[in-house]
């Protein structure tokens, strides 16, 4: 199968053709070989997305976040930095 480059603004644009089924916002590496061949690699993902892990969906996480500063003691957004911790973040 052949396609041929062509300019879209500073970008050079190859059309990749339906029969190679790309799914739609697939990250890539791509470089030139020593021989010039283009290749694109698809980037793998990362081995854990918490977004997508469905075994959060029905976690309260108000609930947790009350139960952490019980554990906790104290409200680390109430308390003044002391020493020399970063305080322009």
């Amino acid at each position: 199968m052949e396609v041929k480059a062509r300019r879209q603004g500073n970008s050079t644009i190859f059309t990749i053709p339906k029969s190679i089924s790309v799914p739609i916002d697939t990250k890539y590496n791509v470089y030139q070989d020593a021989d010039g061949n283009i290749v694109y690699e698809p980037i793998k993902k990362d081995s854990y997305d918490i977004w997508a892990d469905s075994n959060l969906e029905n976690i309260n996480f108000d609930e947790l976040c009350k139960q952490e500063l019980s554990d906790l003691g104290y409200n680390p957004r109430e308390v003044a930095p002391v020493g020399k911790e970063k305080t322009d973040a």
